[in-house]
């Protein structure tokens, strides 16, 4: 699917707004200044990468292929009845536009049909031939479609109980052609809910939902450099799992900042689907597998025994793997743009190939902790019972979040599972903070207090492995 380009002047008045509110930002202390400095440079890059790679659009086009063979696949190349869009009415009174035209020079002039269906019948489409469709359409148009542009077909659509997702067709069944002919049609769709915005019922609350997960991280990421700051200060050194929950956050925060440039210009100008939205879903989904790496680190003895830090290097090419396993997955899903039956990021097959992943993960997680308890060290058994609680909330969270997500109705799946997983990942930077940052037990237990205690300055030494007899 493509999207037809307009001026960019309403793209270009906000970048200037933008880097107008940067100028004029008073200056602030020493650290937050810098986190500030960084989080204004990051917005500059990432407002004007998202007007480079997407071009401003108020229209959804694409093209149509309307063939004579009667199949019941829906998306059937050859079928004379092509799905080409759905949108998510709020309650209200809501708006559709659409027109065609023939992509072929020499293509003979035709007519067709454009047909509305309701939700509640889209799943009796699939059970009727391509031809009789028709007669579950709740709205039908028909358009003549030459080598110019038809004129504007719309209308209104009246959501009065609940939201409804509108799914659109075009059909030339009933239409002029040559026999046994092809024809490619041109369409462009517009769909707007009662206030003029641009955004689907599933994406009506993310912009807000979005801008508040920005804000927690932000704040969290203030708090956390200070913290480690203090650390830095008292300590002298700051050990690497620190860091390397400092990247998995700051990979959540420009994936969260990406994400709402996005809905931000859908909303705006109707902007469709763009690399900014798929690099926020790899960003995202590399914060997952830092953060899970992370903990199946600590479950196999990292930071527990210096002793077993040869885990660190052992790990890192199935890392690596599971890195790429996820961004594969994501790509595929974004690949895949939007069809009838995709009501969410990980519908289908990549979502429960995500959910076979997180379960292996979790197994090689729990094989560590056991592994850690059978040493037979005393002092860790009161840490490893809570942490393989807490890690097992954060492996088990996406299949809890993807099952419970299905139960519901079409237009909720995709904020569910978006705002449960923002919730998940944000939930564990905060538990993962306390537990690097805080003096409780994994602090007494661990080699990071080791630079404090006399005699264990050495990388070779433990202060935790008091064995049983």
């Amino acid at each position: 699917r493509r999207r037809c380009g307009q001026s960019h002047t309403a793209y270009w008045s906000v970048l200037r707004h933008t880097i107008l509110c940067v100028r004029a930002r008073p200056a602030a202390s020493a650290a937050p200044r810098a986190m500030a400095s960084a989080s204004t440079s990051a917005v500059w890059w990432l407002t004007i990468l998202s007007g480079l790679i997407g071009a401003i659009s108020k229209m959804e086009a694409g093209v149509a292929m309307l063939g004579v063979e009667d199949s019941m696949v829906v998306d059937s190349a050859a079928s004379p009845w092509q799905y080409v869009g759905k949108f998510g009415y709020t309650i209200g009174q809501g708006t559709y536009d659409f027109r065609v035209r023939l992509r072929d020079p020499s293509a003979e002039p035709t007519t067709m049909d454009f047909e509305l269906f309701l939700d509640e019948e889209w799943d009796r489409i699939g059970q009727l031939q391509p031809c009789r469709r028709a007669l579950v359409a709740r709205k039908t148009h028909l358009l003549r479609a030459t080598q110019e542009w038809s004129p504007w077909m719309g209308g209104i659509l009246m959501q009065a109980v609940r939201p409804h997702i509108w799914y659109f067709a075009l059909s030339k069944c009933g239409g002029f052609a040559l026999p046994n002919a092809t024809v490619a049609v041109e369409f462009e769709l517009r769909a707007q809910q009662f206030d003029s915005s641009e955004l689907s019922v599933e994406l009506r609350y993310m912009p807000l939902a979005t801008g508040i997960a920005i804000a927690c991280l932000s704040g969290f990421l203030l708090r956390f450099a200070d913290r480690r700051r203090r650390l830095l200060q008292s300590m002298g050194v700051v050990h690497p799992v620190i860091h390397v929950l400092a990247g998995a956050t700051l990979l959540q925060w420009t994936a969260q900042m990406l994400q709402w440039l996005h809905l931000f210009a859908f909303e705006a100008y109707g902007i469709g689907e763009s690399s900014v939205e798929a690099a926020a879903g790899v960003l995202f989904m590399l914060s997952q597998v830092v953060s899970s790496t992370l903990l199946i680190m600590i479950a196999q003895g990292y930071t527990l025994d210096s002793s077993r830090d040869f885990v660190l290097r052992k790990a890192k090419p199935v890392a690596a793997v599971v890195a790429l396993v996820h961004v594969l997955l994501v790509g595929h899903g974004k690949l895949q743009g939007e069809h009838s039956e995709k009501h969410h990021e990980n519908e289908g097959a990549v979502g429960w190939t995500l959910l076979l992943v997180r379960l292996l993960l979790y197994v090689w997680f729990m094989v560590g902790v056991h592994s850690q308890k059978s040493a037979g060290c005393l002092r860790l058994q009161p840490f490893l019972n809570r942490f393989a609680l807490a890690g097992s909330l954060y492996f088990l969270a996406y299949p809890a979040i993807f099952i419970i997500v299905q139960l519901f109705a079409q237009y909720l799946q995709h904020p569910l599972l978006e705002i449960g997983m923002a919730v998940m990942q944000t939930a564990s930077a905060f538990w993962m903070c306390n537990l690097f940052l805080g003096r409780g037990m994994y602090y007494k237990v661990s080699t990071l207090s080791a630079s404090l205690l006399p005699g264990f300055g050495s990388p070779t030494s433990s202060p935790t492995r008091l064995k049983l007899d």
